[in-house]
């Protein structure tokens, strides 16, 4: 069963025209039209330091946003998709580039959006253009008599240009234009395609080389509360959210590990946030399908909360899942026996800041700097106190020497 459903938005081609910058993009919904969405100039260049616009690539912008605490600004991702690999990429990006998305996302009718930001693009063959004109020229000689089909088309080059600056002086969009710097600027991709993909290219094999790999620990009981001595594992609960990305990007900062515990829910509902956690190195877990105390049901539902979650989270990472963490950590016989015969691993933890209480990044660091640390798991949930408290947990804890791992 397919978790995607709804809106799908692909990125064509970015446009700078008369200091302003477009996204010539691919609305699919109910059905497909393409149009030139006006953005900002920080949103656009941000963009095109990622992508690499060919046959090849294709790019998927995702709906869902989030705000880098760290950083102090927005953020969204997009899907780059080459041949049957895919890979989640994050970027900065405008608050007004998030308000537009999310009119785009809340829209049920294409038709609605507003015009002058979002400018449809009839789509059409290359032959039609032509047609249209030669259809228009028919109907003025049948009009007006004239005998002269080489001094209609004249007249009607004229015409058509004049009507075409009136246009655009209501759109303050010139499509002509629009079009010869589309053909220039696929000039261009040619002639720089080669030097991009050396480029890129050497760009991998040297980040690969200096880059180091997130630590680790495998873990071998069926339950585990805690890790070795010397390590210390951050978990994160309830997810995926808006504040996922904002999570990770501080772990990436920092380079240290995290495990993210995924409700199928949310899953459901930030299926992008999933693959990008999961593509940036981190270890992803089980949290149950619908976040219930699972003791308190029968067992084929037991069932049913864990299977059916583990299933949605393969079917977005495309990998083998096998770590679980029971919703309030609570476990019976049953779920035990259940999770032992899939050949899963419970998770529970040994440090609680309690963090879903407080919501205060102060409180959560001080719970945790008064804490013995060393081969702690920790509990947190995902918020923007988290958030705003991770920075300072992580240079405590790395103040006092200890690995911040992963779980697998």
């Amino acid at each position: 069963m397919s978790i995607y459903s709804g809106k799908l938005l692909e990125l064509k081609e970015i446009k700078n025209e008369y200091d302003k910058y477009f996204l010539q993009v691919r609305l699919s919904f109910e059905q497909d039209i393409e149009m030139f969405w006006e953005v900002d100039k920080y949103t656009a260049e941000n963009l095109k330091d990622l992508i690499q616009l060919d046959e090849k690539h294709k790019y998927r912008l995702s709906f869902n946003s989030s705000w880098d605490a760290i950083q102090k600004q927005h953020k969204s991702v997009l899907t780059r998709t080459y041949c049957d690999q895919s890979e989640i990429i994050s970027f900065s990006c405008s608050e007004d580039y998030i308000s537009k998305l999310n009119t785009i996302k809340r829209c049920q009718d294409i038709a609605a959006l507003d015009k002058p930001i979002f400018i449809p693009i009839k789509l059409e063959s290359n032959d039609e253009p032509h047609k249209d004109k030669e259809k228009i020229s028919k109907n003025y000689i049948g009009k007006f008599k004239m005998t002269s089909i080489a001094i209609m088309s004249v007249i009607f080059v004229i015409l058509f240009g004049y009507l075409s600056r009136l246009y655009l002086n209501k759109t303050a969009f010139d499509e002509k234009a629009l079009a010869q710097s589309i053909q220039l600027n696929n000039e261009l991709t040619e002639k720089e395609s080669e030097s991009l993909e050396s480029e890129n290219s050497i760009t991998i094999e040297d980040l690969s080389s200096i880059e180091p790999a997130i630590p680790f620990i495998k873990l071998e009981e069926s339950i585990t509360y805690s890790v070795p001595e010397g390590s210390v594992a951050l978990t994160f609960d309830d997810g995926p959210s808006q504040y996922s990305i904002g999570i990770m990007d501080v772990l990436k900062k920092y380079e240290v590990g995290g495990t993210f515990f995924f409700t199928g829910l949310n899953v459901k509902k930030y299926p992008d946030y999933v693959q990008c956690i999961q593509s940036n190195g981190y270890s992803i877990g089980s949290h149950s399908m619908n976040h219930i105390n699972m003791p308190t049901l029968s067992y084929d539902k037991q069932k049913s909360e864990l299977i059916d979650s583990i299933e949605l989270l393969e079917e977005v990472t495309n990998q083998k899942i096998n770590l679980f963490r029971p919703p309030y950590g609570s476990l019976n016989k049953q779920i035990k026996d259940l999770i032992y015969n899939q050949e899963y691993k419970i998770v529970l933890w040994n440090n609680d800041p309690e963090d879903w209480k407080t919501r205060d990044a102060d409180k959560i660091f001080y719970s945790i700097e008064n804490s013995n640390v060393s081969g702690s798991i920790i509990l947190l949930h995902e918020s923007q106190a988290v958030i705003d408290a991770l920075p300072r947990i992580i240079e405590y804890l790395q103040e006092l020497n200890l690995e911040i791992i992963n779980l697998q």
